[in-house]
């Protein structure tokens, strides 16, 4: 499934899932010699949706692959066809003819084929995951870059007026009022013009009505605003969802939505007017079996591990997370933050100048906020991680990004995490403020983290940023699963509940901060090479940073974090006689 519910009744759908013709493309010759009309032969099989990494033999390689696939269609008609995800650059080929490219990993795009003959066709894809200066996530990040078409492959077939998109906002007038605005954009693939029904439903009740008459070839905008009482406001506690349906001939597109307001105010954040404290973690999509093409059953399970531990929020690093995942915070009232992948911590401040990479930047932003702007657990749009904000280059970066996401979305705050918390100039720039650092672990012992803040707060003061809500994105350090003794060392997971607890301790104890995002809920594969210096320490080539490992298993950190997030207990003394 794509989405926990059914988006489409009327428009048929199949998912093109399965074995694919599979080869790499080591020498980059495919483009030159073809391949896209006459695929390679002594191709292997590759599973779609996967990460070919997890597969035998191909675990280190980073490049373009080639993939193909035969779809046979019972009748001629119009179709769509959409990628959920493909990792890095997609080219995509049917019957040897280029639809299109995508740069981006982790949200979807997708081509719509006018008039197809009925039949078998043949749909090759060109891949390439290779990282560079100016790709996101660039060449160095602190993730396992893995390849592949990730996330599923979908095949439509379209009326010849079909429903091209269903955008839903709305601003709150009271309690259980809002004003609401539907819109929907239709398309004609028709060689005439034609007069098309189109209806709107809220929980299957009929709201409005009306015919709209679209020119060959052309398109429509239905645009309906109403005032709408009685609605329940999506809580943590009780996350009331509505579904919205647009019929347009024979033609259906669903949706669902979640009426709540977000707002900052003073140092505080608030749902419905309600003051919240953030308890979270961050959560990388990754599994050492299943890479990034993360399977629905194994989102459950992670999903309730985080909720037992007391958790009500959680950061999605660093990436647009599966929009099965969001819906399943939708459903349970789960807070998200959701970012794009600049990584910055090994980004040079000219690289964050690059006119490619902010180009690419800002279409991943709108293609996100386009995606995933119905999802009521989305708390914030975060623009960046720990690029280098002591520099203009950044500044000017978050300018446009800011800018971008404002245009685009005013109802929830924009941030960013910072890893120069003493240094950033980008402060006045944000809603909401995230500091990454990691006293105890790369930078001395945790009780630095009293005075860091201190100094911070002022920052904030000088920068005009003295009330804009404060919160720790990441803290924590590196246990080793079934590492334990009678002393809290490195690499134990005693240290790293210590460090975790202590930590949490200082932060909770400051009124300036408003929430937590540990570092991180489990632990992931390391991109860790032998032939560059940096993230050597990756014990077992993995971040062992998280507070379950790779398979789920609690380690001591989990259960103390439980404890605190709970309120089971007010403070945990572990290892307080560390120097």
């Amino acid at each position: 499934m794509i989405r926990t519910f059914q988006q489409h009744r009327l428009r048929s759908s199949r998912l093109l899932d399965g074995l694919w013709d599979f080869v790499f493309d080591k020498s980059n010759v495919g483009l030159a010699e073809g391949w896209h009309e006459r695929f390679p032969g002594g191709a292997d099989r590759m599973p779609v949706p996967a990460c070919w990494n997890n597969e035998l033999g191909k675990y280190d390689y980073e490049g373009v692959a080639w993939y193909r696939t035969r779809v046979t269609c019972e009748e001629a008609g119009h179709l769509r066809l959409i990628f959920h995800a493909v990792m890095g650059h997609a080219d995509v080929y049917w019957d040897g003819r280029h639809l299109g490219h995508h740069f981006g990993g982790y949200t979807p795009f997708g081509f719509t084929m006018p008039n197809e003959e009925a039949g078998e066709h043949e749909l090759v894809v060109r891949t390439d995951s290779t990282l560079e200066k100016n790709t996101l996530p660039t060449h160095a990040v602190d993730w396992f870059h893995y390849g592949g078409i990730i996330r599923p492959v979908e095949l439509q077939q379209l009326p010849d007026v079909s429903i091209g998109g269903l955008r839903i906002t709305y601003e709150m007038t009271g309690e259980s009022t809002a004003q609401v605005q539907v819109s929907v954009s239709l398309q004609s693939l028709s060689a005439a013009s034609a007069e098309v029904p189109v209806t709107l439903f809220r929980d299957g009740a009929a709201f409005h009505s009306e015919t709209v008459t679209l020119p060959a070839g052309g398109t429509a905008t239905l645009q309906v605003s109403q005032e709408w009482s009685g609605l329940r406001r999506w809580e943590a506690s009780a996350p009331a969802l509505y579904l919205i349906r647009a019929v347009a001939g024979t033609d259906d597109w669903t949706d669902r939505i979640g009426f709540r307001t977000i707002e900052t105010k003073g140092k505080k954040i608030l749902l419905n007017g309600k003051e919240l404290y953030l308890q979270g973690v961050n959560r990388h999509e990754e599994h050492p079996e299943w890479g990034f093409a993360f399977p629905n059953k194994l989102m459950t399970k992670d999903l309730d591990i985080i909720l037992q531990m007391g958790c009500n929020t959680i950061r999605g690093s660093h990436y647009p997370q599966s929009e099965y995942w969001l819906d399943l915070l939708d459903e349970r009232g789960v807070l998200f933050w959701s970012e794009i992948p600049i990584w910055g911590a090994f980004l040079p401040k000219v690289d964050t100048a690059d006119p490619i990479l902010v180009e690419r930047a800002l279409t991943m932003m709108d293609e996100m906020i386009e995606r995933d702007l119905h999802h009521p657990c989305i708390l914030f749009w975060s623009v960046h991680n720990e690029i280098d904000t002591r520099s203009q280059e950044a500044y000017d970066l978050s300018v446009k990004l800011t800018g971008l996401v404002r245009c685009k979305d005013r109802s929830r705050p924009v941030t960013y995490a910072t890893m120069h918390p003493l240094e950033d100039i980008c402060l006045g720039l944000f809603d909401v403020i995230g500091i990454n650092y990691y006293n105890g672990w790369y930078q001395g012992h945790v009780d630095r983290f009293a005075g860091l803040l201190e100094a911070f707060h002022e920052r904030c003061r000088e920068y005009g940023a003295e009330d804009t809500p404060v919160l720790m994105t990441e803290f924590g350090g590196a246990g080793i699963y079934g590492d334990t003794g009678w002393e809290p060392r490195l690499f134990s997971e005693d240290y790293q509940a210590h460090i975790v607890s202590r930590a949490l301790q200082i932060f909770r104890a400051d009124p300036l901060v408003s929430g937590t995002y540990i570092w991180q809920f489990a632990d992931i594969r390391g991109d860790v090479r032998s032939d560059r210096s940096y993230f050597r320490d990756r014990a077992r080539s993995f971040n062992n940073k998280g507070l379950v490992n790779e398979y789920r298993k609690p380690k001591l950190a989990y259960r103390v974090v439980k404890g605190i997030y709970t309120g089971r207990t007010d403070h945990y003394d572990w290892g307080s006689t560390l120097i």
